[in-house]
């Protein structure tokens, strides 16, 4: 599985110092990522080699970020609050600021 931040990045953003949560955080880390690159689609090339090494640049900067920032929505919406506020397959603005250029729709 593929993890844009490490957990350690993650707690640093979220200002967590405990770690009786870093199982549940890992899951999110590892969703939001998965989430964040297919979003990305057509320019995952970009960001991570075809043996799941992410590969360092400006791309990766800016979906780390997205990433912390989609943590921080995961974080503070842990029920799904904010869940009406998201069309099916969405991600938060502020996440798809940040990519939205990388964004490159197979078309079928």
């Amino acid at each position: 599985m593929i993890e844009l931040v490490t957990l350690e990045q993650a707690k640093l953003h979220l200002r967590v110092d405990e770690d009786y949560g870093d199982a549940d955080l890992t899951l999110k880390i590892q969703g939001g990522s998965a989430a964040i690159l297919s979003y990305t689609q057509g320019s995952r090339d970009k960001i991570v080699d075809a043996q799941g090494v992410l590969i360092e640049g400006e791309e990766l900067r800016r979906v780390q970020t997205a990433m912390l920032v989609l943590l921080g929505y995961f974080y503070r919406n842990r029920g799904g609050e904010e869940e009406e506020k998201l069309q099916q397959g969405e991600l938060p603005f502020a996440v798809t600021m940040l990519i939205y250029d990388l964004r490159r729709p197979t078309i079928i």
